[in-house]
């Protein structure tokens, strides 16, 4: 029975995980944006990536509830998985998600408009502060 409802509340540790995944697949940000403007600044900065931290998360959750469950019998078993498949996940998801962290660029842009709009690229850019460039969908390219 101890078992059973071990397994149950790693189960549900799990299911509630793969509910985050699936949150994590979303529009990047700045995809809605287009129009011209000149690039006010350049950031470098790094970010963590959302599947690392997810699939660590699950892996730390199966460890930990697996090493909870060894511990003592019973209901306390039960207790045990459960503290440790909810501790797994998190030091899982801070483990991964810092080791996969990339870098990326955070332009700010001076709209025609004069809105200022800040874009994240994965990419080194190619322009500078200053330079005139046209937006498409969150891509900055230079303007001719």
């Amino acid at each position: 029975m101890a078992h059973t409802i071990a397994r149950l509340a790693a189960l549900a540790v799990l299911l509630g995980l793969a509910g985050l995944l699936g949150g994590c697949a979303s529009t990047p940000p700045g995809a809605g944006i287009s129009g011209r403007g000149t690039v006010v600044s350049i950031q470098e900065t790094r970010q963590a990536s959302q599947t690392a931290s997810v699939v660590g998360a699950v892996g730390g959750a199966l460890v930990g509830s697996f090493l909870g469950g060894q511990v003592g019998g019973g209901f306390g078993r039960t207790v045990a998985a459960t503290v440790g498949g909810v501790g797994g996940s998190l030091a899982g998801s801070a483990i991964a998600g810092k080791a996969g962290e990339a870098m990326v660029w955070v332009v700010a842009i001076r709209f025609d408009d004069g809105i200022d709009r800040s874009i994240t690229v994965e990419q080194r850019p190619t322009y500078r502060p200053g330079d005139k460039v046209r937006v498409e969908h969150g891509v900055i390219r230079t303007a001719p």
